[in-house]
């Protein structure tokens, strides 16, 4: 053994203490790491959300690309720049318009008429009935009756301050001693039990 060489012994130490050395530093490197399950589940929901949105922007990227292929090799076919006009709003006038020119057509030429250019003459518009007033539309007897009102007159719903308004007047002529609350109160009470209450009519 030569001067400076280490012995067996001092080696073994130095690879124990090598291997303490790494141990220690690989336990404080998982004491350092987070092992709470929550937060790796959220870091890991986190960055599967992102490969989401990277995938999804990918795939958008492609669908515009394969758009502007299909454009271009539609514009390139004869008449795809034309429009298609679709047809226009037909008004009545232009309905009776084109059967007179039809009727006029087959009054001038009797023998060439088929099937295909009869002229079918349009049905007879009716007015719309629906909100007129003076039509009654009911079924049944009852309900008939009580749409032309034949029979017992409808009372007119009177209002408390309608009432109020003539009834006040003859109460403070009767009792002039009254204050303008207890005639009011004379007065709701003459409400509460008269015939043109709406409470108090018959439905």
């Amino acid at each position: 053994m030569g001067f400076g060489d280490a012995s067996a012994k001092d080696k073994k130490a130095a690879a124990a203490k090598a291997k303490d050395e790494a141990a220690k530093a690989a336990a404080e490197d998982a004491s350092w790491q987070d092992t709470d399950k929550g937060v790796q589940k959220k870091a890991q929901r986190a960055a599967d959300a992102a490969a989401k949105a990277d995938a999804k922007l990918a795939a958008k990227a492609e669908l515009k690309e394969l758009e502007r292929q299909e454009e271009e090799a539609t514009s390139q076919m004869k008449g795809a720049n034309k429009k298609a006009s679709g047809y226009p709003k037909v008004t009545q006038a232009e309905i009776a318009r084109r059967q007179a020119l039809m009727g006029a057509v087959a009054k001038a030429n009797p023998k060439k008429q088929s099937k295909k250019t009869e002229v079918v003459s349009q049905p007879k518009l009716e007015a719309n009935t629906n909100r007129q007033e003076d039509v009654v539309d009911a079924s049944g007897i009852d309900a008939a009756l009580s749409a032309l009102d034949v029979g017992e007159k409808k009372q007119v719903k009177m209002t408390y301050a309608e009432f109020e308004a003539r009834e006040l007047d003859g109460i403070r002529q009767e009792n002039p001693g009254l204050k303008m609350s207890q005639a009011k109160e004379r007065c709701f009470k003459m409400w509460e039990r008269s015939p043109e209450n709406p409470k108090n009519q018959d439905k």
